[in-house]
């Protein structure tokens, strides 16, 4: 039986247990914030890969726990039990990846998704309420753990255990196994997905340009009364593809939106320095949003697991270029029974 389609059965029967923004221009995005200097890459290093293989150039950590500390592991196979039953399979397949990042400070990324989708998939994310965004610490033998809490006191909240196990990662995760193999750290911000923007987002601030126009307007949802939401929605249908829908209310009589808006991977950032290096998505409407300006774009990508950066890039008749970059922040998390 296909392994989503047995998920979402048993999801059936369980369910009830269960920037201040950066860019001032539009195409070189010269400058960035204060706010978001902090998280910009260190540099490169070329380091060998710990547990076996010399791998290419990844940034080099902080400050280094011990050889877990900031790294980058692909699920290859798996084994697990369900109902008596004992399923076995390769990874990674079209319809999912399994990945997981530990990084400094004890910080660990799960995840478990479909990828160029807007799903985190998988009994351990949609069943048991495990989020990407984890915690790691030593056990002791060589090992690691991992948990829902930072501490590392509390054995209810450890969900996982991981050891070397023939040049491969084996990761026991709640009985069931998973081998992972080492993989090339990604640039800043290659942790999170597009999985990671799921759900619904409300613009806090902004800052926008405009060519030929020395002065920098900030400003903030709150003060100029702007509702400016993004929705982004998994059909879990695979007639229908994900869809993302924006809605921008200025002042009553102004009103812009667009529904099911299509989107475009993109491995760059929308701007150099920008705190996501590794990708971002470009929106498209079916229609013109904004009908006084001549060209549109979007751009769309996540700082953390509740800030995302949005980028508009509007072109008037005369050929004159505005560019607005904003925060938003996550507003509501879109429950699995409402996708259901």
């Amino acid at each position: 039986m296909d392994y989503h389609r047995y998920v979402a059965i048993i999801f059936f029967c369980m369910i009830a247990v269960t920037l201040t923004a950066c860019g001032k221009t539009a195409e070189s995005g010269d400058h960035a914030c204060d706010t978001f200097q902090s998280i910009q890459t260190e540099g490169t290093v070329e380091l060998e890969n710990p547990f076996g293989e010399t791998q290419e150039p990844v940034r080099e950590p902080a400050e280094p726990e011990n050889l877990w500390a900031y790294t980058c592991w692909q699920a290859v196979r798996y084994m697990m039990t369900v109902e008596g039953q004992t399923l076995e399979g390769t990874l990674p397949e079209d319809d999912r990846v399994i990945e997981l990042y530990l990084l400094e400070g004890g910080v660990a990324r799960y995840r478990e998704w479909k990828p160029q989708s807007f799903d985190y998939t998988g009994a351990y994310h949609l069943l048991l309420g495990i989020g990407p965004d984890c915690f790691w610490y030593p056990d002791g033998s060589g090992g690691f753990f991992l948990s829902t809490e930072a501490d590392g006191i509390n054995e209810d909240a450890v969900f996982a255990q991981g050891h070397m196990a023939e040049s491969q990662l084996m990761l026991d995760f709640l009985g069931d196994q998973f081998w992972l193999e080492w993989q090339p750290m990604p640039a800043k911000g290659g942790e999170y997905c597009m999985a990671d923007l799921f759900g619904q987002w409300r613009m806090v601030s902004g800052e926008t340009v405009t060519e030929g126009d020395p002065e920098v307007w900030d400003f903030t949802a709150s003060e100029m009364e702007i509702c400016r939401r993004l929705t982004f929605r998994s059909s879990w249908d695979e007639t229908e593809p994900d869809g993302v829908d924006y809605y921008d209310e200025w002042h009553p009589g102004y009103l812009r939106e667009a529904q099911a808006m299509t989107v475009e991977y993109q491995e760059t950032p929308i701007y150099e320095g920008c705190g996501n290096e590794a990708w971002r998505l470009q929106l498209f409407s079916a229609e013109t949003i904004y009908q006084n300006y001549a060209e549109e774009e979007f751009y769309v990508t996540v700082l953390d697991a509740d800030t995302l950066l949005f980028q508009m890039r509007l072109k008037d008749t005369n050929g004159i270029r505005t560019t607005s970059t904003q925060v938003f922040n996550r507003e509501i998390q879109i429950t699995d029974q409402e996708i259901w």
